[in-house]
């Protein structure tokens, strides 16, 4: 009966959280296209089932839902959004693109309750179980998450696998005990998760790094202590491992990292003599003044100078990621002098939307659930202090694992939010959001860690 006492308001919080869903959000028809939506639909005509699929100029995993839902591939983008231009649509039936809406909204309905409601098995207490519930659904349901469903882009799915994948962790994560069907159900579901995940947006590769050394270290430490082999964690971390290197070899093959990296040159070293000096240094051809070119490489006509850019594709990743590393104080100071501009916006920039179609009300909620200051990573940092000491004190998996959760968030958020920022200097806001969310999120799973009591008073 205690149980079922326990369980009562999660649950009830889901079922609010879907019916709220979908009434408050309007028809799931309506979307509105970007820049890049039509490239994605051009990489949905290659075969999944190729190693080609995966070398494209757009990750894979996003052309791969398109072509789940609409095998055709026929479409009519009518709703254009360009920010950069001042372009700013308006939601509306795109033609053919209905199926994929709806998908993209039923994929985050279902992985934010299927988070919501692992993440509140792995508290001990009803208190900590109902608020972990309501905070992560809370997290969801706000305009600044629930947006992004109708945006034909990238962002929902990888929006969505990420709670999933966070929700799978706190089971695969080890608690002392031997393995079980449920962890390696959870492992195997994290494995397939993250292996998504990662190709949906790049920088997502430097989280599920640290997402595999977690799961080795803490995999090791318990089978060390003999507390519980858990050979899934190990595996689950060695799987990530593979994962990673393989999206590097195929990232690296299909050159989605070029424009990005011009975009850098003609920002961050062209305009700097010493800097453009490291790069001659390294046989980074001048000619052509191209020296001279600023702006967007899409614009600028730097592809035109044909030596100057096959130099680029053979040398010019690694010769600018030496860069960075050669000047490391520069690039933490980059990173911390624009901490505040990563957490300025948290809502995305590509539509408005009528009252039918969004609740305007849900905003102010929504800057209180994803906070506009970046001194959620000060909070965080304390809140990690705080769920160490809890957990050393208890001893409690509950605890522990929340723990490594926490941790694995602080440090992979903020990675993937550097590298993110120091990677691409276009849509900068946009791209940090990866790494803005799992600090954002991170904040209401640490104080809800704090409020999971002892098992055996639990008991």
């Amino acid at each position: 009966m205690k149980k079922i006492l326990e369980w009562l308001l999660p649950i009830l919080f889901v079922l609010i959280f879907i019916y709220g869903r979908i009434v408050c959000y309007g028809p799931m028809n309506d979307s509105v296209a970007v820049q890049d939506t039509e490239s994605y639909f051009a990489a949905a005509k290659g075969n999944p089932f190729s190693l080609e699929f995966f070398e494209q100029q757009r990750s894979p995993s996003y052309p791969l839902l398109i072509k789940i839902s609409n095998p055709t591939l026929e479409h009519e983008l009518t709703q254009l959004s360009e920010p950069y231009f001042g372009t700013e649509s308006r939601l509306a039936v795109q033609p053919r693109t209905e199926t994929l809406v709806r998908n993209q909204t039923v994929i985050s309905i279902l992985c934010w309750s299927a988070a919501a409601l692992l993440i509140t098995s792995s508290f001990n207490g009803w208190f900590a179980k109902a608020l972990s519930a309501f905070l992560v659904l809370g997290c969801g349901f706000v305009p600044q998450i629930a947006d992004w469903d109708s945006i034909l882009s990238s962002e929902s799915l990888s929006i969505s696998l990420f709670i999933l994948m966070i929700g799978l962790l706190f089971k695969v994560i080890p608690d002392g005990k031997g393995d079980r069907l449920v962890t390696w159900l959870a492992a195997a579901g994290l494995s397939v998760v993250s292996f998504f995940w990662i190709f949906t947006r790049d920088t997502n590769a430097y989280f599920i790094a640290v997402e595999a050394l977690v799961l080795i270290v803490t995999g090791i430490i318990y089978w060390v202590q003999r507390k519980g082999q858990r050979v899934s964690a190990i595996l689950s971390g060695f799987l990530l491992v593979g994962i990673f290197f393989f999206h590097q070899g195929t990232f690296r093959v299909s050159e989605r990292w070029l424009l990005p990296l011009l975009n850098n040159m003609t920002e961050n070293v062209f305009p700097y003599e010493t800097r453009v000096q490291f790069f001659t240094d390294r046989e980074m051809p001048t000619e052509g003044d191209v020296l001279s070119l600023t702006g967007s490489a899409e614009y600028n006509n730097i592809y035109e100078n044909e030596k100057f850019i096959h130099w680029v594709r053979r040398f010019g990743l690694q010769t600018y990621q030496r860069f960075l590393l050669s000047m490391p104080l520069w690039s933490v100071l980059q990173v911390y002098n624009n901490l505040d501009s990563f957490f300025e916006e948290n809502r995305q920039p590509f539509f408005y939307g009528s009252n039918q179609q969004r609740p305007h009300w849900a905003e102010k909620p929504g800057n209180l659930m994803h906070p506009l200051s970046s001194a959620v990573i000060l909070i965080d940092f304390l809140l990690l202090i705080l769920v160490a000491v809890k957990a050393v004190k208890s001893g409690e998996a509950a605890d522990i694992r929340s723990f490594w959760t926490l941790l694995l968030l602080f440090l992979g958020g903020g990675l993937m939010m550097s590298i993110a920022y120091l990677g691409e200097v276009r849509s900068i806001w946009r791209h940090v959001f990866g790494g803005v969310l799992a600090l954002r999120l991170m904040l209401w799973l640490g104080i809800s860690a704090l409020f999971s009591t002892s098992k055996k008073a639990d008991d």
